[in-house]
Formats: C-alpha cells, sequence, structure tokens
C-alpha cells in the first residue's frame, strides 16, 4: 500500500507561518514523522509540496496506478479550486482531507471546503496530528472498506455506523466502537478505523459509531449509542451480524457513552473501556479553562453520571502515563464496583496508544474481549 501527501500553498513555510495556529514543526520535520509512522504501520509513503493549483492537479493525476490513496491538504485552495476536485473525481482514488487548524472556528469563508466533497473524510482541528489520523484512516480504509450505513431514520451524518464483517460462514459477534474527543465536533469516529480493521481481522464483527458532538451534545450523544445498538439487534442480521452478542468498546469521551450503556442495557455482553472517562465532576475541575464537560453540557445543568452497579461485565484498560484523561478516572470506578469491574494493566502507555492496533495494549484488548468468551 502507498499513500501520497500532498501539500498546498504556503505549507512549505510551516515553522515560522503563524506558530500560534500553525504549530512550530517545519514541513520537513512533518515529512519525517510521516515516514516514520508509515514504516511502523507497513506502508509506503510519498510526499509533495507545491504553491501552484497546477502543480497540485498534476501530482494527483500522477498519482494513479502509483498510490492507493492521497491525503491532501489543499490550504486555500480548498476554498475554491473546483479543478482540484474535478482532478480528485477524476483519478478516483480515496482521499482524506486535512486542516491543521479548526477551520470551522475561524473566518466564515475558511468554512467552505469545495473539495471536500470527493474525500471519504476531512480532518481538521487537530494540529499536525491531523495528519498522521488521515494516514491511519485512510489506510484502514483502503486496507478494508466499510459500508457505511444509518442507523437514525433522520439519516445526519452524525447518526452513521461503518461496519466491517470478517469472512464467517456463521453471524459474528459485533464490537461496536465508540470513539473519543471530549464530544467536541473535529474528533470523529475516524479515530477508531485502525482498531476496526484489526479487530475484524481477529475476526469480529465491528460497527464504528458516529454520535452528535459538539456544544449542548451530551444527552443526544448518549441517546445516539443506545439507538445504534438497538439498530444493531434489529438489521445485524442482514449484514452478516449476531445482534445479540454485542460487546461496546469505547474510548475516552467514548468509555463514558459506553460504559453507561453498562448500566442501563442488560442485553449487552460486555463492555471494554479504553482510558475512559467515569466522572465528569472531576474532568471539569481539572480543565477549568476549557471545560468540555460544561460545552457538551450546554443548558443541562446536571451531569450523567455512572451511578449504581453496571449490569453487563466492564474491562479498563488505562495506561499510567495518560495525561489527557488521568488513570484515577479507571482506578476510583474500579473499586466502586469490585464485582463487575476488571481491571486490565496497561502499562506505561499514553491516551491514544490504547486504540492503536499496532502498540502492545492491543494484545490486553483482545484478551479482554476473550475473557467474555465469544470469539
Amino acid at each position: 500500500m502507498r499513500i501520497l501527501v500532498i501539500n498546498g500553498p504556503n505549507l512549505n513555510l510551516l515553522g515560522t507561518r503563524e506558530p500560534s495556529t500553525y504549530g512550530t514543526e517545519t514541513l520537513a520535520d512533518l515529512e519525517r514523522s510521516w515516514r516514520m509512522h508509515a514504516t511502523r504501520i507497513g506502508i509506503g509513503i510519498a510526499t509533495c509540496q507545491s504553491n501552484h493549483e497546477g502543480a497540485i492537479i498534476d501530482a494527483i493525476q500522477n498519482a494513479r496506478g502509483k498510490f492507493n490513496g492521497i491525503v491532501l491538504n489543499g490550504g486555500a485552495f480548498t476554498h475554491y479550486s473546483y479543478a482540484i476536485y474535478d482532478a480528485l473525481i477524476a483519478v478516483d482514488l480515496p482521499t482524506v482531507e486535512v486542516h491543521i487548524s479548526n477551520v470551522m472556528e475561524r473566518e466564515p469563508w475558511r468554512r467552505t471546503s469545495v473539495t471536500a466533497p470527493a474525500a471519504i473524510a476531512v480532518v481538521y482541528g487537530r494540529g499536525t496530528t491531523g495528519y498522521i489520523n488521515a494516514i491511519d484512516h485512510l489506510a484502514a480504509y483502503i486496507a478494508m472498506p466499510p459500508t457505511t450505513i444509518s442507523y437514525d431514520a433522520g439519516s445526519t451524518p452524525d447518526t452513521v455506523i461503518d461496519l466491517r464483517t470478517p469472512r464467517s460462514q456463521e453471524p459474528a459477534p459485533v464490537a461496536m466502537l465508540v470513539h473519543g474527543g471530549f464530544w467536541r465536533d473535529q474528533w470523529t469516529r475516524d479515530l477508531m478505523s485502525p482498531l476496526a480493521t484489526s479487530l475484524t481481522g481477529h475476526g469480529w464483527a465491528t460497527a464504528n459509531v458516529e454520535y452528535t458532538r459538539g456544544e449542548d451534545s451530551l444527552e443526544t450523544a448518549i441517546g445516539n449509542v443506545a439507538d445504534a445498538t438497538t439498530w444493531l439487534r434489529a438489521h445485524g442480521a442482514d449484514h452478516g451480524i449476531d445482534g445479540s452478542r454485542i460487546v461496546l468498546i469505547g474510548h475516552s469521551a467514548g468509555g463514558f457513552l459506553a460504559i453507561r450503556r453498562a448500566h442501563e442495557d442488560p442485553g449487552l455482553v460486555g463492555v471494554v473501556a479504553l482510558a475512559p472517562v467515569t466522572d465528569l465532576a472531576a474532568i471539569s475541575a481539572t480543565r477549568p479553562e476549557d471545560d468540555p464537560v460544561a460545552s457538551a453540557l450546554g443548558s443541562h445543568r446536571s451531569a450523567p453520571t455512572l451511578d449504581g452497579e453496571p449490569l453487563r461485565p466492564v474491562h479498563i484498560i488505562h495506561g499510567v502515563r495518560d495525561t489527557s484523561v488521568p488513570d484515577t478516572q479507571s482506578t476510583t470506578y474500579a473499586a466502586l464496583h469490585p464485582e463487575t469491574v476488571v481491571q486490565h494493566a496497561a502499562g506505561d502507555v499514553e491516551h491514544m496508544a490504547v486504540i492503536d492496533p499496532h502498540d502492545v495494549s492491543f494484545g490486553t484488548l483482545l484478551e479482554a474481549l476473550r475473557q467474555l468468551n465469544l470469539n
């Protein structure tokens, strides 16, 4: 597998161009990190940058037959170059669009992308890490394209599932993946794509769930996860999935949503929570300047809790080097529920490592699933 990363105008100035917005890493720094990451996950990568629209179109056209997919940061061309859009449509290679800054919170003209409709996903507002996320998502998509289905009659982009099923004669148990990101718009289910493909390779059907995010979204997100579970039970058999054998795997804020289902849904087999948020009030207290819980609660003054005893087993994997969600969130919750919660030692790993199928913690996840006696 080979991926081409294309950068457009002014991105050659990274490192000195508005570092408060675009960071201090140079383009050369980033290219080195992409190559190292590509080697780690076993793919090939090439890069190019141009300030000229025609050169970018040439790079896209020349990619056909040489690359399996494209990661594109078109810079300002994103907002008006229908010629680049046409080139992407013409070569018909899966493309992920990237923006370093949160374009949705900047000038109004930056919020429109004419090239995005030619992309399978748009990653924005994650800093330079967004390139790695884009590479990972694209690699997973190329390796095992999902079937995307709405689980809600309203059929919005925020109420869909990416389904992947293993080659099996019998309906497979399903791992329903719930991504993290503190319920903020720029964090989407692409984060769980590598994990989804890896689990499907190990015999699991996977349902990578999108849910409502942004201001005043938490109550809706809780309902979305419940609706997605209901849909899998009702329609899973049509897609080679055993809807009676569902395990929720939630990461970070998605871990809260998954564990919440363990407190409410006795029909689940269980939950595996990866670096989960379990105490919203404690998270708020640690982030007074940028409180994700207050934003997600919006007009709802009372934060949902995980009171009572889980109705189904909860397995927790949480690294001790996690600076995004302290591991005390997990140890405290586990101590309150010794009969139903199992903690697995994740070791000295950080927040995102627990959803990385190339990290040693992936073996811990497989062991937790094995202990649920499903596969």
